[in-house]
């Protein structure tokens, strides 16, 4: 495959787009007056403290108001992202003092006490994982009243049962906005959900997939502002590819590549790749009539992406990519963007936190559009983030549903303001225009069922992915893997039955 395969193939490829995203909203309340014309200024002033006093907002108003003298609300938690669910104290950090005031209103609201129960490791070991819930249901001992799992693996437990549906669990509204709309819908099958999130967490945004890029860099190049063609819609792969061109260096003079060197863009695993279809709104899964997931891995825009994405990790010189599987040279690959030496870096939000000590001063962008005729623009969340479950021995649903809906409320008010405008806007952002892109790149987040539950199905919704961590043209692929897609796929499904 030639580097300009690229030219052969874009009048081949139709992207239909999709624009998934959820937003609130509250409407301003106007100021409040005194209807008497006559009264004085203070006894103006004690009607609208009293008038304000009477309708200070309550984010619980609409919830039960059970209390639970004292009982524990039992929670297991990946160990490296507790931080986003439970702290034991305040320490003055705005985010870390955000989370522990939203569980403290909830524990005084309810009269419960948060417990959380960590587990090893970035995502928990999935086979431990696994195990564990398994153990607890068959033993009945309603151990935990919701689970904070791993999005890639939780849907190991769906087959086995082990979940409640949660469009039928007492006290959880799932179509308020701080659950996430997007998910709500995309993992619903006949009425059945058994995994979301929201905002009782924050790692949804964290790991949705963008482009950094070296502003100082980009100005020695002398290349256009990238926010300019995101503002006016001209952000596509077009020009991203020629912005990247040419700009290979060989810095130590050895006449080879290598990660010593500068490169137009760097890439850390397959999955920065794989993102090329949520960006070009290309979808892996379909509904029909009555509801059913349709997969769909194998069409003629995903055979089109997969050359690109070949394309671009393998034949392009001015592309820095080394393959070692899922994250594996994440950190070498950071480092040569921090050290100057990329002028792009496809990586994840949480990047920009893990940079604050970068010299040059580094940009955030969308990743580009497929063509300027595309509405919006798209990424999704990489399957590292939280996603919520309730165990099918939970001692009282009602219970969890009620503790867990005013965690998400309660984070909703507290902890994903505080988290979007002073942590990653305030903190990580270093330009407004980047603090701008962040609601572009927000507002344009995407999701597909295949995907979330690709390792419950042979990988069907990883094709795109595996082509480039194989070297493995997708037409060979997809024909030895066609079958077994299908059969996982449906095998999966019956969950939902």
């Amino acid at each position: 495959m030639k580097f300009h395969l690229m030219q052969q193939i874009c009048a081949a490829l139709l992207a239909s787009l999709i624009l998934a995203g959820c937003s609130a909203s509250n409407p301003e309340t106007p100021d409040k007056k005194s209807d008497d014309p006559t009264a004085s200024p203070s006894q103006t002033q004690v009607q609208d403290a009293e008038t304000e006093a009477e309708t200070e907002y309550d984010p619980f108003a609409e919830l039960p108001s059970d209390t639970y003298g004292g009982r524990s609300f039992h929670l297991l938690a990946r160990e490296l992202y507790l931080y986003e669910l439970w702290t034991e104290e305040m320490t003055g950090d705005v985010f870390n003092d955000a989370v522990f005031e939203r569980n403290a209103a909830v524990e005084q609201r309810f009269d419960t006490k948060i417990e959380a129960i960590p587990i090893a490791g970035e995502w928990g070991d999935r086979t431990q994982f696994l195990a564990t819930v398994r153990s607890s249901v068959q033993a009945g001992d309603g151990a935990y009243d919701l689970i904070d799992g791993y999005a890639a693996t939780i849907g190991d437990g769906f087959s086995d049962g082990l979940y409640l549906n949660l469009r039928e669990v007492p006290n959880l509204r799932l179509e308020q906005g701080w659950w996430s709309e997007l998910l709500r819908d995309e993992l619903t099958v006949h009425g059945k959900l058994f995994a979301i999130t929201g905002d009782i967490a924050v790692n949804v945004w964290e790991q949705m997939q963008v482009f950094f890029f070296n502003k100082g860099l980009a100005k020695d190049y002398a290349i256009d502002s990238p926010y300019a063609a995101v503002d006016e819609g001209k952000w596509v792969y077009d020009l991203y590819l020629s912005m990247i061109s040419g700009h290979s260096v060989d810095l130590d003079g050895d006449g080879s590549m290598t990660d010593a060197d500068s490169y137009g863009a760097i890439y850390y695993d397959a999955l920065t790749f794989d993102n090329l279809h949520n960006a070009f709104g290309v979808r892996l899964t379909s509904r029909d009539a009555d509801g059913n997931v349709v997969l769909d891995n194998y069409s003629e825009q995903i055979v089109n992406i997969s050359a690109l994405a070949m394309d671009l990790a393998y034949n392009n010189p001015d592309v820095f990519y080394k393959n070692q599987g899922v994250g594996e040279s994440r950190v070498p690959a950071r480092n040569m963007f921090v050290e100057g030496r990329g002028l792009f870096f496809a990586s994840t939000l949480e990047e920009a936190s893990l940079m604050r000590d970068m010299d040059a001063d580094f940009g955030i962008l969308p990743y580009p559009k497929w063509n300027e005729a595309q509405s919006g623009y798209y990424t999704t969340s990489r399957d590292g983030r939280s996603m919520f479950a309730i165990p099918i021995d939970v001692p009282d649903a009602s219970f969890a549903g009620l503790i867990a809906e005013a965690l998400c409320v309660e984070g909703n008010r507290k902890v994903i303001p505080v988290f979007y405008d002073k942590v990653l806007k305030g903190k990580n952002a270093r330009d407004e225009e980047s603090s701008r892109m962040l609601d572009v790149i927000r507002a344009g987040l995407t999701l597909d069922f295949a995907a979330e539950y690709a390792v419950q199905t042979e990988r069907a919704g990883f094709i795109v992915r595996d082509t480039i961590e194989q070297k493995k043209d997708i037409a060979s692929l997809y024909k030895s893997k066609e079958k077994v897609y299908a059969k996982a796929f449906e095998k999966f499904l019956g969950a939902y039955e």
